[in-house]
């Protein structure tokens, strides 16, 4: 899951959510509403729309990957 801030020409910010793993991309307004919501995409798909257009339009905030922590101590 990646987490891009989308500025606005009229000086408000988006947030988008895009999730290659689930296949969606979630647009939220600066009220914090869905204003878009694409699901059902494709890996590649969600990553050539971060490559093309996020890369250049937004500025990436947050990468997470998913990852187990796997602890001996409380297994």
């Amino acid at each position: 899951m990646e987490v891009w801030n989308w500025i606005q020409p009229v000086d408000r910010i988006w947030k988008v959510i895009s999730d290659a793993d689930r296949g969606t991309i979630l647009v939220y307004n600066e009220k914090n509403e869905l204003v878009l919501e694409k699901k059902g995409l494709s890996k590649d798909a969600v990553a050539l729309i971060e490559d093309n257009f996020f890369k250049y339009v937004a500025d990436k905030l947050v990468k997470k990957k998913q990852e187990t922590n796997y602890n001996p101590m409380y297994a």
